[in-house]
């Protein structure tokens, strides 16, 4: 009992030491920065009108870390936010059952498109059409869309306080249950219903996010939709914000040769992606894209544009170029840091430009009507019937 008391001790006393150099040495070079670090957290400790709790403000200042590199993309999650990340990347979490829009830049608030029935939001009383303003205490203006996202996600049966503006009425909060766990079936496949296709055997695969499960789902809606005789394809990636680069390679190879998928850039370094067990599909398809389409997505789409290997239909990409890793931390919360730049095959950089598609079509006319979707169910039907070709239409102005 006593030696394991002094090894507590010996390594405590190591601890200190080790504390009291790193103290020394960032003294001893940033004194003035040290200084005001220590005196506002001692006086807004002291002094702030309400009580502050010391370890929020040590959350706070570690967070400041992270911004100061002064990239959206680079932040600091604390552990429940950690988890709720790390549990979407593997295809599951705790949501509240709401879709928003990742297209719209976000100004002061997050804006529901949907809300799905028996869902915690539903009961809650959110509406479509709602903006979401704050979650817990963090306004969402200053944050991005999988921030905002991320932190509205976490733990199952848990709570969230979302304040929403709603047309109409004065902001209100509500508290809003996550429900429980659930699989993201972030793939939904099938064929075009016959008043879409005109009986053409078409389809249809939707993307919602990328995550550890997706790669694995699109392969077996598309065997299974070629066994049934599916002679065209649409994949639709809008509103789709991104994820695991590593599905999009996969995915990357039921549509590509053997290849590159896109370069990494890093500080002093970089890498090469590769198109992953290549066995691409014969038949034409259509990937359409919009503003919402982010980073994983504009990977996928931007090297089978680059690369010539089937057409993109709708609006300009949102430009997201950047890839980060994200560090587990010993204290069980998480760091994600921009690590690089990625370039598509063409050697292009789309950060801040996206890609703009081979085919322009904006999303207007009636709610009834899709006319992205009409567009890509033209191209591929002029394929189907000999009157155009994968190459003639990709020539085209």
């Amino acid at each position: 009992m006593r030696y394991w008391l002094k090894n507590i001790v010996a390594v405590m006393l190591a601890l200190c030491v080790l504390v009291t150099m790193a103290v020394g040495a960032v003294f001893a070079f940033y004194p003035r920065e040290t200084i005001d670090f220590v005196q506002v957290l001692y006086l807004v400790k002291k002094d702030f009108r309400d009580p502050i709790d010391l370890g929020h403000m040590l959350d706070g200042a570690t967070a400041g870390l992270a911004e100061s590199a002064g990239d959206r993309y680079t932040y600091f999650l604390p552990p429940e936010r950690n988890r709720s990340v790390a549990m979407a990347s593997q295809g599951y979490t705790g949501a509240i059952g709401v879709t928003v829009d990742g297209e719209k830049p976000m100004e002061d608030r997050l804006l529901i498109r949907e809300v799905r029935p028996d869902s915690g939001a539903s009961i809650a009383g959110l509406r479509e059409g709602d903006g979401i303003l704050r979650v817990e205490d963090t306004l969402v203006k200053e944050l991005s869309v999988d921030e905002a996202v991320s932190l509205i996600r976490g733990e199952p049966d848990t709570w969230v306080r979302l304040l929403i503006a709603r047309e109409g009425e004065e902001d209100r909060e509500y508290r809003v249950k996550r429900s429980a766990t659930i699989t993201l079936e972030t793939v939904q496949a099938g064929f075009l219903r016959d008043e879409l296709a005109s009986g053409y055997p078409i389809a249809y695969i939707l993307i919602d996010y990328f995550a550890g499960n997706t790669g694995r789902l699109f392969d077996e809606a598309l065997d299974d939709m070629l066994e049934e005789g599916a002679e065209a394809l649409i994949i639709d990636l809008r509103f789709n914000g991104g994820g695991d680069v590593a599905a999009t390679a996969r995915i990357a190879g039921r549509l590509l040769p053997d290849g590159e998928l896109m370069r990494l850039v890093m500080r002093v370094t970089e890498q090469r992606f590769l198109v992953q067990d290549a066995r691409p599909v014969d038949i034409p398809y259509v990937i359409l894209v919009n503003g919402g389409s982010a980073s994983a997505s504009e990977i996928l789409a931007g090297a089978v544009q680059d690369r010539k290997g089937g057409l993109l239909v709708g609006t300009r990409t949102y430009g997201k170029g950047s890839v980060q890793s994200l560090y587990n931390l010993n204290t069980g919360s998480g760091l994600r840091v921009t690590e690089g730049r990625y370039y598509l095959p063409g050697g292009s950089c789309i950060d801040g430009e996206g890609i703009v598609p081979d085919y322009i079509v904006e999303a207007e006319g009636n709610e009834e009507e899709d006319v992205q979707m009409a567009a890509a169910l033209d191209l591929l039907k002029a394929i189907l019937d000999g009157r155009e070709t994968l190459e003639s239409l990709l020539s085209k102005p």
